[in-house]
């Protein structure tokens, strides 16, 4: 069940994103609505801050509520079905994450509606960029925070915390050369020499501790932030140019 809420918070901002970028927008232009509200003193600026201010503070506030609703939900039901806090779905539906998601997803699906200016190619492209940008940052997010290493001798992995996000494993040399995991497993019997070759004197763990969990949580924040005050500037740059 968390899993399945962890998800709905996930897509919520490529969902905002169609919206946004097909009826609220990409409809209007493609029907020539808009052109009424610019003829009644209403500046093509003031017409899109509009549609933008209202649908942000509800996001804010609803996305807030969303989420700090599946964090008690995950605290009481740690014990009996236990969801990291670094499982993609999970961070993005935790902390500061989703309401910068679902900010970046109304600033793209403003920018899909002004770019395009009609409706069903708005949503597609607004729901790709949201998407896009969604698997781009889960594919960066471990080097968001720099990774805490452990290293072992012999042929015991490391230990590592329960919570912590485990991230890369392998073998490491005398000279501190890292190795894949799976060096010498083809070896057979003669695995032993072959890693005794290679200079293997044990393990290497990479991962985040649960005491990273909120550096990468404000990092990623700050950089959605970022992307959605661009993507933000960049439409009220695209309804300048299409206005004049």
């Amino acid at each position: 069940m968390l899993g399945y809420a962890a998800l709905g918070l996930t897509v919520l901002p490529g969902l905002v994103a169609a919206f946004v970028a097909g009826p609220m927008i990409g409809r209007e232009f493609e029907s020539g609505t808009y052109k009424l509200s610019w003829t009644q003193s209403v500046s093509p600026s003031h017409w899109l801050l509009a549609r933008l201010a209202g649908p942000a503070a509800l996001l804010v506030a609803g996305v807030s509520v969303l989420s700090a609703v599946f964090a008690w939900a995950r605290a009481q039901s740690e014990g009996l079905y236990p969801v990291s806090r670094f499982d993609n779905a999970a961070f993005g539906a935790l902390g500061t994450a989703p309401v910068a998601y679902a900010l970046l997803g109304l600033a793209l699906g403003a920018l899909a509606g002004l770019l395009t200016r009609r409706t069903v190619p708005a949503m597609a492209v607004a729901l790709l960029a949201t998407a896009a940008a969604a698997v781009a940052l889960n594919r960066v997010r471990s080097g968001l925070w720099p990774l805490t290493t452990r290293t072992s001798t012999g042929s015991v992995p490391p230990q590592t915390p329960d919570d912590a996000w485990l991230v890369e494993t392998g073998r490491v040399t005398g000279d501190g050369a890292r190795l894949p995991v799976d060096t010498c497993w083809d070896a057979g019997a003669k695995a032993g020499r072959c890693l005794a070759d290679r200079g293997v004197t044990g393990y290497y763990v990479d991962y985040h501790p649960a005491s990273h969990f909120w550096p990468l949580q404000l990092t990623e924040t700050a950089l959605l932030l970022v992307l959605a005050a661009a993507a933000t500037a960049l439409a009220f740059r695209v309804l300048r140019r299409y206005h004049a």
